[in-house]
């Protein structure tokens, strides 16, 4: 048991969080920016009935009570079982001693607001502890003539500064309902052993401590436990059991029964887990399958459970709670690159069509950006989506240091595309755009505009993308990457022919996070861009007009501190000012250590190299993380 209680993050456990990298490669990038989302249902903005669904509980039990699949009275365990749920209609207190264990044990615990009701045996289920948070009857009932009883409640909470969490103003409210109970339980216990626990509700990890205040209470009880087995051995003697029960490492399973689906095919779901049927089933991975289709964000819940079918085999039956169809999110941002911004989101799933998917991104600011994403999401196998994107924005033209005009890009871009997911971690596009792009260029010495026409443009493209990092800001472990390669056509027929021309533009981006201990992380990366125009090289700084150049909008930019620019192909570069430096060739190797100081603060130490003057440019940056997008 103790080593089952330390193997878990329970932050994780509590509050519905998987790693990372499950989550599907367009959730990261759309849902990483926003830190305040609220969903959609019925064409009304709602606010959910509970903070958390219990994805990642519902697996910890399915998990270290699945040995006692086939068991559905619990009579029959090891050691007869009873638990107590709440009726969430009728406020009347349910014993549980029959059904899926799993699911029984959950219902008892969905604390109202925290955790999501549990539909059992026909009823919706809440804690138990709303109404009787020491329920001595029911054992009774069971046969049980004495009555030792541990509790580790202490009444209710006398000091508002103590009520400082959500849990805790919940477990003050329902504390109101069961002070009677607890009262009538304590006057049928025979031996009341109270254990004083100055921890709240949600306080798992402090397991070790807790454990600790467990035992020397119990050692502080052992002469009173001691006589009492003594009295009890001297009028029966009964040997002690042996409890050999492990959780199931893996199971074989006959068939698939997927449970909840309205808006999600069929097909999807074979799509997924059908590899599982008539097969032998690691619980391993199909945990890992479960958080796959987890990350997807179609499914608020989705767990699992073992039934014995007719023949004495095993099915597996997957349970899924769909998501609200969709959400609405914001944030905000501010830079010295694109200034001050707001951020909306917009995000649909199922609405175009079943196993879809719509993303759509605003931000209102001086430098206006807007995407939008449409997928069809096969789970395993190929999709196909489309996918708009609208920019304005401007950046200074320097030659050397000096400021000599500035520049603005206006992009319409228009795209379809086939695509291939592996295990919501690497990402394989192929597909087409076009572009209605204008490169705008002010001279400072003019007050003209040198170059202000819209142009169209059409390019084939593939892309590789991978993203396994903790978290898109100060990740600490995983990597990121993209290698992309574009053939551009220029379409338009006027100026555009004196200098641009079909180009091949490709990249490769890469960086990589090295935890060194606790609190240090390596982040060494590289940046390798070319392209290949008419079978000549063009400069890597300021290109010549006497060659034929790829559209300004597939150019290589550096400088700035924004790793997520607008466009692919700006780049971050310590000490150079925004987009100072732009040709059609880019090398760049950076080197950050990243310490976490305190709390969530971090302090960096950047380093950049470029082949072309072999010099490092250092810079120390402080920064804080920011919270996780949070549902409401």
């Amino acid at each position: 048991m103790l080593a089952y209680v330390r193997a878990q993050d329970w932050d994780a456990v509590l509050t519905d969080k998987i790693d990372r990298r499950y989550i599907a490669y367009e959730e990261k990038e759309f849902g990483d920016n926003y830190i305040l989302a609220l969903p959609i249902n019925k064409k009304k903005i709602t606010l959910q009935a509970s903070m958390y669904e219990g994805q990642e509980v519902n697996l910890l039990l399915n998990r270290y009570f699945s040995a006692a699949y086939k068991k559905h009275n619990f009579d029959e365990l090891q050691t007869p079982f009873v638990c107590v749920a709440t009726d969430l209609l009728t406020g009347e207190a349910v014993p549980l001693t029959k059904g899926y264990l799993p699911w029984a044990i959950r219902a008892s615990m969905s604390i109202p607001g925290y955790f999501s009701t549990v539909k059992y045996n026909d009823r919706y289920l809440v804690d138990g502890g709303v109404v009787n948070n020491y329920p001595v009857d029911p054992v009774l009932k069971m046969g049980a003539e004495y009555i030792v009883g541990l509790d580790v409640q202490q009444g209710l909470v006398k000091s508002i500064d103590d009520l400082n969490t959500i849990p805790a103003v919940i477990d003050q409210l329902i504390s109101f309902y069961r002070v009677n109970a607890n009262k009538e339980g304590y006057q049928k216990t025979n031996l009341y052993i109270n254990i004083p626990l100055p921890y709240k509700t949600m306080d798992f990890d402090s397991y070790d401590s807790i454990i600790a205040i467990g035992e020397k209470v119990g050692r502080e009880h052992y002469n009173e436990l001691k006589a009492l087995a003594d009295s009890l051995n001297a009028i029966e003697y009964k040997p002690l059991k042996k409890y050999d029960s492990r959780p199931l490492d893996s199971i074989y399973i006959d068939n698939i029964v997927v449970e909840g689906n309205k808006r999600i095919s069929d097909s999807y779901f074979e799509n997924s887990f059908g590899k599982f049927e008539k097969s032998l089933v690691y619980i391993d991975d199909l945990e890992t399958e479960i958080r796959i289709a987890y990350g997807t964000k179609f499914f608020s819940l989705i767990s699992y459970e073992f039934r014995e079918n007719k023949k004495g085999g095993t099915d597996l039956i997957i349970t899924v709670k769909e998501a609200d169809p969709g959400y609405l999110a914001v944030g905000a941002h501010y830079n010295d690159d694109y200034s001050v911004g707001i951020l909306l989101n917009g995000t649909f799933r199922n609405l175009l069509g079943k196993n879809s998917k719509l993303f759509a991104d605003l931000i209102i600011g001086p430098n206006v950006f807007f995407r939008a994403l449409y997928m069809k999401d096969n789970g395993a196998k190929p999709g196909y989506g489309a996918k708009v994107e609208i920019y304005s924005f401007g950046f200074n033209d320097y030659e050397g240091h000096d400021l000599i005009g500035r520049i603005n890009f206006t992009n319409f871009k228009a795209s379809v595309f086939a695509r291939s997911i592996l295990k919501n971690r690497f990402s394989f596009r192929v597909g087409g755009n076009f572009e209605y792009f204008r490169f705008k260029s002010k001279l400072k010495s003019e007050d003209i505009d040198s170059i202000s026409d819209y142009n169209s443009y059409g390019n084939l493209y593939f892309a590789f993308n991978s993203d396994t990092r903790d978290r898109s800001y100060l990740s600490t472990k995983g990597s990121v990457s993209e290698l992309r390669v574009e053939y551009v056509v220029p379409f338009s027929k006027n100026w555009v022919e004196e200098f641009f021309s079909n180009s091949l533009v490709f990249w490769l981006n890469y960086e990589q996070n090295i935890p060194l201990s606790k609190r240090l992380t390596f982040r060494p990366g590289i940046f390798l861009g070319g392209t290949y125009v008419e079978g000549l090289p063009a400069s890597s700084d300021k290109p010549h007009l006497d060659f034929k150049l790829a559209p300004a909008q597939h150019w290589f930019y550096m400088g700035g501190l924004t790793s997520n620019n607008y466009l692919h192909g700006f780049r971050e570069f310590t000490g150079v000012k925004y987009m100072q430096k732009y040709g059609q060739y880019m090398a760049v190797f950076r080197a950050k250590f990243q310490y976490n100081f305190y709390k969530k603060l971090y302090l960096t130490i950047r380093g950049m190299w470029v082949p072309t003057n072999g010099m490092w440019l250092i810079l120390l940056i402080l920064s804080t993380s920011l919270p996780d997008m949070a549902p409401l």
